[in-house]
C-alpha cells in the first residue's frame, strides 16, 4: 500500500448528531420532519442527495436545484454549531503521525462540504498530515459510487489498488470496493459492527485504537 484515504464523519470525528440537528433545522422550515433513521439510511452520501432522499421518503418531490440550495444552508448551519465541538476520535492522531512518518500518502475523501473539511483541519490542527482532500461538492456522484475515492487517488498520484480506505458507513465500504481499493471498516459511526461485516470489508475494527491490527493488515497487504 502506498496511500491511505480517510473518510471524515464517523472516522476522524463523530459528528452525526450535529449533522442531524442541521438537517432538522433546515428541513423544518419547509415543513418536513425527520427522524435519525431517515439520515442513517443515506449517511455517507452528498448533502443534496441526502436531502433529496429524505424528502422523497416523506412523499415530497424536490428539484436538484432546491436540494443543492438547502444543502448549502444546512452546511452553513453545521459549520456554525460545530466550531467548538470538533474533537478527533481515539486513535486518529497516532495513526496520522505513523502514516506520515512511514511516507504513506494521506488523503481525505468526504461527502462533507469544503467549509466543513477546512473547519475540521483548522480546529483539530491536522491539515499538515494530508496530501490531498476531496469534498462532496467536487464529485458528480455520491457514495456508493467510487468516484470520490478514484479522484482522491488521482490527486495523490497513486493507483486505486495501491490505496486503503478507512470508512465507517455501508455506502463508503461499497464505494471503496468498487474503486478496487482495500477497505478498513471502523464501527465508530452510525452502523454497527454486524451491519458493516455484511459488506465484507478487508478489516473490521471497533475503533482506530486497534493500532497493531491496522499495522499487521498493512504489512500483509504490501
Amino acid at each position: 500500500m502506498k496511500a491511505v484515504i480517510f473518510d471524515k464523519d464517523g472516522v476522524l470525528v463523530e459528528t452525526f448528531n450535529l449533522h442531524f440537528e442541521s438537517y432538522i433545522k433546515i428541513l423544518s422550515k419547509i415543513g418536513v420532519k425527520i427522524e435519525k433513521i431517515d439520515l442513517i439510511k443515506s449517511y455517507g452520501m452528498k448533502p443534496p442527495e441526502i436531502i433529496k432522499r429524505m424528502m422523497e421518503g416523506k412523499g415530497r418531490k424536490i428539484t436538484e436545484r432546491l436540494a443543492k440550495k438547502l444543502a448549502e444552508k444546512k452546511e452553513e448551519y453545521y459549520v456554525k454549531i460545530a466550531e467548538k465541538k470538533l474533537k478527533l476520535l481515539p486513535g486518529v492522531k497516532k495513526l496520522l503521525i505513523y502514516f506520515k512518518k512511514k511516507k504513506y500518502k494521506i488523503g481525505l475523501a468526504s461527502s462533507a462540504s469544503k467549509k466543513g473539511i477546512e473547519q475540521l483541519m483548522k480546529v483539530t490542527k491536522i491539515k499538515k498530515y494530508f496530501d490531498a482532500t476531496i469534498n462532496g461538492f467536487e464529485v458528480k456522484f455520491s457514495k456508493p459510487n467510487p468516484e470520490i475515492f478514484l479522484k482522491c487517488a488521482k490527486k495523490l498520484k497513486v493507483k486505486p489498488e495501491e490505496c486503503v480506505v478507512i470508512e465507517d458507513s455501508i455506502h463508503g465500504i461499497k464505494a471503496a470496493k468498487r474503486a478496487n481499493m482495500k477497505c478498513i471498516a471502523v464501527a465508530t459511526g452510525q452502523h454497527s459492527k454486524k451491519e458493516l461485516k455484511k459488506e465484507k470489508p478487508d478489516l473490521l475494527l471497533d475503533s482506530l485504537e486497534e493500532f497493531n491490527k491496522i499495522l499487521s493488515f498493512l504489512d500483509s497487504s504490501s
